[in-house]
């Protein structure tokens, strides 16, 4: 369906006060970058100059990781990958970088095995051999498994990715399979499906993927992530031509934006790669690995539900005056005790939603059903308004709309809406933006006595899910996000959510930064104030609506709708 700007000049000035600045807002800042280290440090390889397999520093690995953790310093990391590492057992690499970054720090490892199916480091290093990611930061959740098809051998090669605490992104990484590009293109289809059930978001992959980054086998990741590595990584000794060869083996992967590049910086320190001859004679080695270490410095994902740009998810509110007003989140679940007017009549008997960037500029934009339209009104990137462009015309009246994020994994965000008692999914269509595609019918009935909010990832999976206000027996249910846009059968969330008591929801995405969506709700004209819920769990690990708290504590009952 086509789509037009709404050009009347009258409507937009009622709509877009010229001045809607609040006294005391706080100033926008940037959404924190994030550094990222990908090392593979041949910490297990063969330790005797002039073999093959030779590897430098291999029986001293407390020299390897003092190298690391310069590393660290001099980049101001946030993110540590690395690959044939040894961990989980004192004295292991891993152990030996928890004492030298700290307590701050978050490190996991996953094992892997040699073709002969041995896992132990060998040659009086301690441990087992595999991948390692560590966070600064604590992490919340790890998903690790083995990706390399079978073969005639019993070696196994595992991705790592791990949720952090407060992060929209997350970081994984693997080690992909040399020559046989069979077998590792094989294993990169499994990366593939590994990063889709564990890390569909926004990802970040690094690793040894032993092959340029124009390599057929590698395409189903390069096709889809954004890469800017592209130096030698890797450098190899031939003494039977006493020739040097160097590679770009090792990469750093960040899911493509809708707009833009997410890569501030990237860099190969070669310094750190040994390049001498591989001779019995050639002396010290110039560097601790034959590989290189690998640097990329990332603009932070957007944050769900932030309008401002400083990394808080934001609540908008529509007055009983038809004002559309802008509370600027705190980051604690609370939101300011002023707000701004960003819309100063107009908005009642509205549908309104925030949950991502339409517009393809990187802004948090606002989606209304106004009248018949569905309306995407673009961000100035401090939550401030511009004009609207008409996406969708001849909605039903009583539409309502709620953004959820990406439910179908494409990188867009997306929309829901519930009228002729279904439940509809408007896809983001990212070649006409700001568009929707056909809307396709995911839920066939009793969908009109539902109050549909979204509060992102409440059950940690990546996916954004869907809660429901069931006006009938004032139960909120919980329908988890699926593969392809589609939800789960409901699972109980929280009761008691009658519309007097309660009469508005909204879902606050991670409005306290502690990794788990959240909700905020109004109370009754006898009190009005504005409640804040930390989701949590129950006894079973289910997602529910968690502790509350009083974050508004008067005049929310002159407000008849929150987004």
């Amino acid at each position: 369906m086509r789509k037009y700007a709404v050009a009347a000049v009258a409507l937009f000035a009622a709509l877009f006060p010229q001045q809607a600045q609040a006294d005391g807002a706080p100033p926008t800042v940037s959404v924190p970058e994030l550094t990222v280290v990908s090392w593979n440090i041949c910490g297990e390889a063969g330790g005797q100059r002039g073999q093959a397999g030779y590897c430098p520093y291999r029986n001293e690995p407390a020299q390897k990781i003092e190298q690391l953790a310069q590393v660290v310093a001099e980049r101001q990391a946030d993110v540590v990958m690395l690959q044939e590492v040894c961990g989980q057992a004192p004295g292991s690499h891993m152990d030996l970088l928890q004492q030298k970054l700290g307590s701050a720090w978050s490190i996991r490892h996953a094992v892997g095995a040699r073709p002969d199916g041995r896992t132990d480091c060998r040659g009086g290093l301690t441990g087992e051999l595999g991948v390692l990611i560590a966070v600064k930061g604590t992490v919340t959740a790890t998903f690790a498994e083995n990706t390399l098809p079978a073969g005639a051998d019993q070696q196994t090669l595992p991705a790592l990715c791990v949720k952090v605490q407060g992060w929209a992104t997350t970081p994984c990484t693997t080690h992909l399979l040399p020559g046989d590009e069979t077998r590792a293109a094989g294993q990169v289809r499994n990366v593939k499906a590994f990063l889709a059930a564990h890390a569909p978001g926004d990802t970040i992959l690094g690793g040894d993927l032993n092959r340029n980054a124009d390599a057929a086998a590698l395409r189903p990741l390069t096709s889809t992530m954004e890469r800017c590595i592209d130096d030698n990584t890797y450098h190899g000794w031939n003494s039977d031509t006493q020739q040097h060869s160097y590679h770009k083996l090792d990469h750093l992967l960040v899911s493509r934006p809708s707009y833009g590049t997410r890569f501030v910086s990237c860099a190969v320190d070669t310094s750190r790669m040994d390049q001498t001859p591989n001779e019995p004679t050639s002396g010290p080695p110039s560097g601790y690995s034959d590989h290189a270490p690998v640097i990329g410095t990332f603009r932070g994902a957007p944050v769900p539900g932030d309008m401002t740009g400083d990394g808080r998810p934001d609540l908008v509110a529509v007055d009983t005056a038809g004002r559309l007003r802008l509370y600027d989140g705190l980051g604690n679940g609370g939101v300011t005790g002023g707000h701004r007017v960003i819309g100063t009549r107009g908005w009642l008997n509205t549908s309104v939603t925030h949950r991502g960037d339409f517009t393809g500029d990187g802004r948090e934009d606002v989606v209304a059903r106004v009248g018949g339209e569905l309306r995407v009104y673009p961000n100035t990137g401090n939550g401030a308004l511009t004009s609207p462009t008409v996406i969708r015309s001849g909605l039903p009246a009583d539409a309502r709309f709620v953004g959820v994020g990406d439910a179908t994994g494409d990188g867009h965000p997306d929309l829901v809406a519930t009228y002729d008692d279904k439940l509809w999914l408007y896809a983001g269509d990212p070649a006409a933006r700001p568009d929707v595609r056909a809307p396709v019918e995911i839920g066939s009935r009793g969908w009109n006595a539902m109050t549909l909010t979204a509060p992102g990832d409440a059950d940690g999976d990546g996916r954004p899910d869907l809660l429901a206000r069931d006006t009938g027996d004032a139960r909120l249910w919980l329908y988890r996000g699926l593969p392809g846009g589609g939800f789960d059968d409901r699972t109980e969330y929280g009761h008691g959510y009658d519309t007097t008591t309660r009469p508005l929801l909204a879902g606050a995405a991670d409005a306290d930064g502690n990794g788990v969506a959240d909700m905020w709700t109004t109370t009754d004209s006898g009190t009005g104030t504005l409640m804040f819920y930390a989701g949590g769990t129950d006894t079973a690990g289910n997602p529910t609506d968690g502790a509350r708290s009083t974050v508004g504590a008067s005049g929310w009952d002159s407000i008849v709708l929150i987004a």
